[in-house]
């Protein structure tokens, strides 16, 4: 309330008329100040608080006016005051009534100046000059008026203007945060010192951190310092191509991946260097199909020369063995001769098994294939398992099956040989006893995975990517060509085996299958495990 300053800047008379004017207009310009704050502060209506306000107002001038010499009063003035912030705050339709409002009030207040009602001197005004000043004073009343109704038109204007740029900067902010945490590549972008400004969801699940973790972090903690130092060379990002980089980057509590990174300079308006964009997608998938289509191209030469290799192995050694057999049988050898014949006899027999299982990974025979129910299946591989001899006191063997009723399109006898190579390879692991837990369950509604879970040695990474190369064991007196031979009759019945491991903590092994839509009157396999 900017009436109350009038007394302490000097500008009111100490005395105007009968009445003790200063006390009261000080005391009623305090108590309508304390009313309208305590207005603002209850949220009442915001358009009905400035009503009352003009109104207040223009009758506070008005009593000013009319006790500080009236006509000729310098206080004026306020009633442009009164109108401007009406028309500022209420528009043009109260910017007109304030100045109607002040035309009438100073109108009244010249005429009661000339009749001497309000008790101060004539000033010897004839009408047609009072006329004049108070049609002066109405024409600056409604210029105020047409000039406050115009600002307040444009600082509308410039307020919805600048509510649509808002908007639609908020619209557009959201529309690019929206597209970095929907795009399914890693995102993240790095000042000049490799701190990170941006770390999308993808990001954060490819590497197994949060974003709110790395905002702030530095990028040499996720890529590695190596890779860092070649990012900062001015001269691998000088050319219009990004810069290109693989790694296997370590995940917390999981397995690593193998990522593809791509970084591009940062660069404002000026082309002037601000940080760098990283993207990047995990190329683990595609890195084992690569692997694994170089595998069976390897494999498919090795079975081609196996076989001929078996072959011309096979023949000479069933002669050799025949011989020795004819000597055998005469009477009136030396034990000692007796002995290294048998031995004779004795290594043949493996080397002819080995021939065999060569013979079998070469050329695989063709297995009838029907539908399987994995359940009993399963049962009746761990329960030959746990009476077999490798199986003592200090292996324990859990079966838990998950899930019932599922089916699979499978023969026989190869799904036990690779029941029984991989039970064989988990009881080589643990040659000082463990725990072998055997899970059957569904995975998703279209397959099944056995999973085969080890206390055993494990394996290093090393030792993974040699896993199904024929003559390549990693226990001695082994051959090599079981997890091979696995190999082959799991991509013969579209299935999927997958390793996971780690030296000192066991190993993991899961086998998948396509379920089989139909579910006959399952078949005791007893027969095909008693073959093996």
């Amino acid at each position: 309330m900017w009436l109350n300053l009038a007394d302490p800047l000097g500008l009111l008379p100490e005395r105007q008329g009968p009445l003790p004017f200063l006390p009261f207009f000080n005391i009623t310009a305090l108590a309508l100040t304390i009313v309208f704050l305590l207005l603002w502060r209850s949220r009442l209506n915001y358009r009905f608080q400035l009503v009352l306000q003009v109104a207040a107002d223009l009758a506070l001038t008005t009593l000013l006016v009319g006790h500080t010499r009236g006509i000729e009063s310098t206080f004026v003035s306020f009633y442009l005051l009164v109108i401007i912030y009406c028309s500022l705050t209420l528009g043009r339709a109260g910017g007109n009534i304030a100045a109607a409002l002040s035309t009438i009030l100073y109108a009244a207040v010249v005429t009661a100046d000339g009749l001497q009602i309000i008790g101060l001197e004539s000033h010897g005004m004839k009408p047609f000059q009072a006329a004049y000043r108070i049609t002066a004073h109405a024409l600056g009343f409604w210029a105020v008026a047409l000039l406050g109704t115009c600002l307040h038109q444009r600082l509308r204007s410039v307020e919805s203007e600048l509510k649509e740029r808002t908007d639609s900067f908020t619209q557009l902010q959201r529309l690019n945060e929206h597209i970095v945490s929907s795009i399914r590549s890693g995102l993240i972008t790095t000042n000049l010192d490799g701190q990170i400004t941006l770390f999308n969801a993808a990001a954060g699940e490819l590497t197994g951190k949060s974003s709110t973790e790395m905002q702030g972090k530095w990028i040499h903690e996720i890529i590695g310092k190596p890779f860092w130092t070649r990012i900062q060379n001015p001269d691998l990002l000088s050319n219009a191509r990004p810069l290109r980089h693989e790694q296997w980057i370590d995940i917390p509590g999981g397995t690593p991946r193998f990522l593809g990174f791509s970084v591009s300079p940062l660069n404002d308006q000026d082309q002037r260097l601000l940080g760098y964009i990283i993207s990047f997608q995990d190329l683990t998938e595609i890195t084992r199909l690569e692997e694994e289509v170089r595998l069976k191209d390897r494999m498919a030469v090795v079975g081609r020369m196996a076989a001929g290799i078996a072959h011309e192995i096979r023949n000479p050694l069933t002669a050799i063995r025949g011989s020795v057999e004819m000597l055998s049988s005469r009477s009136g050898l030396p034990d000692r001769d007796r002995k290294l014949l048998d031995i004779l006899i004795r290594e043949s027999d493996r080397l002819n098994k080995f021939v065999g299982d060569f013979m079998n990974y070469a050329r695989p025979r063709k297995y009838e294939k029907r539908p399987l129910d994995l359940v009993p299946v399963l049962k009746d591989s761990v329960t030959l398992l746990r009476n077999s001899p490798e199986i003592r006191e200090k292996y324990v063997v859990r079966l838990n099956i998950e899930d019932r009723d599922l089916w699979i399109h499978a023969s026989a006898d190869q799904l036990n040989q690779v029941f029984w190579n991989l039970t064989q390879n988990a009881v080589r692991a643990m040659p000082d006893g463990g725990e072998l837990t055997i899970t059957l369950r569904r995975h998703f509604d279209d397959k099944v995975q056995i999973v085969f879970q080890d206390s055993g040695i494990g394996m290093t990474q090393e030792d993974l990517s040699h896993l199904f190369q024929p003559l390549h064991s990693g226990f001695k007196g082994g051959l090599g060509l079981g997890l091979s031979i696995t190999f082959q009759i799991m991509e013969d019945h579209n299935g999927k085996l997958a390793f996971e491991s780690e030296k000192g903590k066991g190993t993991k092994v899961v086998l998948t299958f396509p379920l089989e839509k139909s579910a006959p009157a399952y078949e005791s396999m007893q027969p095909a495990i008693a073959r093996l």
